[in-house]
């Protein structure tokens, strides 16, 4: 087996880090990975919000915990009661005093895609990827967590972070040593709806 596909293969999503930080010349490496991504007609739309202050990371833990504490308590008219018994099940996990978002990592990355972008979703999507492989190849885990997209719609963080209202959040990651051994991961083989030959 190739490299290249030895390094898709063992990519897992981490959920555990250990304390030690990430050295910010292998952080630009995994930046710089995500711009070699494809993006539509070389619009290069990407921008990124890199936090490696352990307390502001926390802090934007809250933030995100904050928002979905308050769309279960409050959800949306019209919510069915499956989406509304979803919504109580993450409210209860995040009111966990103890409950991490990012799970002790040492860098969180913000990928945003800029106005210009024709297709900013697949743009930050596949960025998204390459650093998680880029991070893979230096020992790194990653973990995309979703969980903190509504912070790409708090006024407050965006500007706090210096990104204009025209952009759009489209991965939050987190990057780091991890802690202990990741768990094998397990594929079904491809699913082929129909090979025309």
């Amino acid at each position: 087996m190739n490299d290249i596909l030895s390094n898709i293969y063992a990519r897992r999503s981490v959920r555990a880090y250990s304390p030690e930080g990430v050295p910010e010349d292998i952080i630009m490496e995994i930046l710089r990975a995500g711009t070699f991504a494809p993006n539509g007609m070389n619009t290069q739309p990407l921008r990124f919000v890199v936090i490696t202050n352990r307390e502001r990371i926390k802090d934007c833990s809250s933030q995100a915990a904050n928002w979905w504490l308050n769309m279960a308590a409050n959800p949306p008219k019209g919510t069915d009661n499956a989406a509304k018994e979803r919504m109580e099940a993450i409210a209860r996990r995040f009111n966990n005093p103890s409950f991490d978002m990012f799970y002790g990592a040492p860098v969180l990355v913000f990928v945003f895609t800029a106005p210009n972008s024709l297709t900013p979703n697949e743009d930050g999507t596949l960025a998204a990827e390459n650093m998680m492989l880029a991070a893979r190849s230096y020992g790194l885990g990653s973990c995309w967590i979703g969980f903190a997209k509504p912070l790409g719609n708090d006024k407050g963080f965006l500007t706090e972070m210096g990104v204009p209202a025209d952009h759009t959040l489209i991965a939050p990651l987190v990057f780091g040593f991890p802690k202990g051994s990741a768990q094998e991961g397990k594929r079904e083989a491809p699913r082929i709806l129909k090979w025309v030959r």
